[in-house]
């Protein structure tokens, strides 16, 4: 049997680019091809050796398979852990800017809606709103310094 050691070597590498993986396969065949010897009269040695190598080759993919389909990523599936401090702040700062949001003039409030929360770009809020791309920058750079001095002055008074 010792014979076909390198041909079969040289067909599990084919089979398995590991090269370590390939030889515990090609001993593990000779350990079960020895072991069935003692058992029965084996005919032809070379079809057994290649026939217990293809069945491992086989066992091992399906172990690694099963390993590659049970892997889960936990951070993919749970959100962070916010400390509930935080959750109330940023609950409160909305609020608040939602309100600073309302109190702008209705031009400005409906470009800055329309530009940053709904995604418009400002070519598409001019047509939108009947005025030019200049006028809808005006109304966002405007509504941008308004909404910043209101936010700053809450946020100071806290």
């Amino acid at each position: 049997m010792i014979q076909y050691y390198k041909e079969l070597l040289f067909f599990i590498k084919g089979k398995i680019p590991n090269k370590d993986y390939a030889q515990d396969i090609v001993q593990e065949s000779y350990v079960k091809a020895l072991a069935m010897q003692h058992q029965q009269k084996i005919i032809n040695q070379r079809a057994l050796l290649y026939k217990i190598a293809k069945n491992l080759i086989i066992d091992t993919a399906r172990k690694n398979f099963k390993i590659q389909e049970i892997t889960y990523e936990e951070n993919e599936h749970t959100t962070p852990h916010q400390e509930p401090e935080a959750i109330i702040l940023e609950h409160d700062r909305q609020k608040m800017l939602m309100r600073a949001l309302q109190a702008l003039p209705e031009k400005r409030k409906e470009a800055f809606v329309l530009h940053v929360l709904e995604g418009y770009t400002k070519d598409e809020v001019a047509e939108m709103m009947g005025i030019s791309t200049e006028a809808v920058e005006k109304h966002l750079s405007r509504a941008s310094i308004e909404l910043r001095e209101k936010v700053k002055r809450k946020e100071g008074g806290f």
